[in-house]
């Protein structure tokens, strides 16, 4: 039988139409797959870029020109991730963190870095490239995809504005001014004395400073301060109450307590600033209570020749960094202190063009 006029056979375009309709539904998938996996790929990234940021961030907080900074730039590190909820199931291996002394220069691994400690200023942070499943595009682009990420941190210049400090000044001698790596031993003096070797307790712009062991602090670094009118027994109570908080001897001000002023993790006495930073390093701690680096202060220091006894005005020539050694005893009232004389990066602070800057004290910065 014919078939009628005007009505010619299709039967075998519908057959081409559902093939190129197939191929077409595939490539859309193909397509949305794609995508899918692409957008996972990002994610991905971006976690792992995410944990390298935060572990070369903790890592440089805790440079300060020492060996045992660099021990503890490397725990820091590697443990820093177990604060956050990473999908990626990162792990970050000590011998992915690596140290410098300039931001383009050559980096080195920890040993190296512990050896010559007093320039490292920078730590890099490789992850190195882990696979990434594919879901939906495997049979065009594989299986998995190796996905790394890298991040640098380092310490930023001087800071013209630091917060983590205690409301004290220290003079020192016009003819010996204090040395770094040396232990000071610093007495109480009233306000009418000019006498070297020793500390004042420091009013503020707006009032005394009276909680020199409270972590909420002051404004620091200015070129220009003034001691409380204070007989040396006062500034020796008071002095006491900041600083033996530190250690959680909170008996000369019953009233202190571990949340407004926390000690330091590492209480022990009479240790140097480099056996401190080798016990953090190591993980050592003795108040799970307490706060790293309480005993790490950061004062003015003047000339006994910038103290003007009828005023009570000094100027400072520095804002220094000391280590605390031990508690301050009673009625003697001396302080021991290490003076650090180095750079360290601290929790808080900033830099304001055409301020005083602080060559001591910088914060981590992340570079790239």
């Amino acid at each position: 039988m014919r078939a009628k006029e005007g009505k010619p056979e299709r039967k075998g375009e519908r057959g081409s139409v559902l093939v190129l309709s197939t191929i077409g539904m595939l490539a859309f998938l193909l397509i949305a797959g794609l995508a899918i996996d692409v957008s996972h790929f990002y994610t991905a990234k971006a976690e792992l870029q995410n944990a390298a940021d935060a572990s070369a961030l903790a890592g440089a907080s805790q440079l300060n020109s020492s060996a045992g900074g660099i021990k503890q730039a490397v725990s820091e590190a590697t443990k820093v991730l177990n604060k956050y909820d990473f999908k990626q199931n990162v792990s970050i291996p000590s011998s992915a963190v690596s140290f410098s002394s300039n931001l383009n220069g050559t980096y080195v691994d920890q040993a190296s870095a512990e050896a010559n400690p007093t320039t490292i200023r920078f730590v890099k942070v490789t992850i190195p490239p882990k696979p990434v499943n594919v879901f939906f595009a495997a049979f065009v682009i594989g299986g998995s995809k190796n996905i790394g990420a890298t991040a640098t941190a380092g310490m930023s210049v001087g800071l013209t504005m630091n917060k983590f400090n205690a409301a004290l000044a220290f003079i020192e001698a016009d003819a010996a001014p204090l040395q770094k790596n040396q232990t000071y031993t610093l007495s109480a003096k009233s306000w009418n004395s000019n006498a070297p070797n020793s500390y004042r307790v420091l009013e503020g712009g707006s009032g005394d400073l009276l909680l020199t062991g409270n972590i909420h602090v002051y404004d620091y670094p200015v070129a220009s301060y003034r001691a409380q009118q204070l007989a040396d027994t006062d500034a020796c109570r008071l002095t006491r109450i900041g600083f033996n908080a530190r250690f959680g001897d909170y008996s000369p001000h019953p009233g202190g307590n571990t949340t407004n002023a926390p000690p330091d993790t590492i209480t022990r006495e009479n240790i140097t600033y480099s056996q401190y930073r080798d016990l953090q390093g190591s993980g050592a701690i003795d108040r799970a209570d307490g706060m790293d680096n309480r005993r790490i202060i950061f004062l003015p220091v003047a000339k006994s020749s910038a103290y003007n006894t009828s005023t009570r005005n000094m100027t400072s020539n520095k804002l220094g960094a000391f280590f605390i050694k031990k508690k301050v005893s009673s009625p003697a009232c001396t302080i021991e202190v290490e003076y650090i004389g180095e750079r360290l990066a601290v929790p808080v602070g900033e830099y304001r063009p055409g301020q005083v800057q602080a060559s001591e004290l910088a914060i981590p910065v992340l570079y790239k």
